[in-house]
């Protein structure tokens, strides 16, 4: 399954925490498992839509100021834009779908995500964390809207 390319039913993927070759996808209707690390694959994502993940993050980077956690923009076209819940090298870190995510509740050791869809997932990060990234992507949204609505 190396062929997978991030799409509209991609909620969020993660290192399998049994195996750190492999990560896993979750999608609204199914979970998929890719022999791959993370960053590979968000890499190879991105280059299928057009640009590397280091364009996509040194653009963020660029307009934004955003170096920590930084969110990429897999496809401008398709907006299909992700964020990380810890650093990208971390084995911990999950890449969460922004454009899927409809709401999200602070739990005592969690963040429940509820996707669009109706899956919902209990991420293994704080709410502050998860806010302060969907904040940095609804910037980054309406700027590229803008950028759109120039063309």
């Amino acid at each position: 399954m190396n062929d997978y390319i991030i799409n509209e039913n991609t909620l969020c993927f993660a290192q399998d925490m049994d195996n750190d070759d492999t990560l896993l996808v979750i999608e609204k209707t199914k979970k998929i498992n890719i022999k791959m690390k993370c960053l590979k694959f968000i890499n190879k994502c991105c280059c299928c839509y057009g640009y590397s993940y280091n364009m996509q993050r040194q653009f963020v980077i660029d307009k934004f100021n955003f170096y920590i956690k930084t969110p990429i923009i897999v496809s401008e076209y398709n907006m299909f834009i992700f964020f990380p819940t810890a650093s990208p090298h971390s084995k911990d870190c999950i890449w969460i779908s922004y454009n899927n995510v409809e709401r999200y509740v602070k739990e005592k050791d969690y963040t429940k995500v509820y996707f669009k869809g109706g899956k919902v997932l209990n991420i293994n990060a704080k709410y502050t964390t998860i806010d302060n990234q969907i904040t940095k992507c609804i910037k980054i949204e309406r700027y590229l809207n803008n950028l759109k609505m120039k063309r």
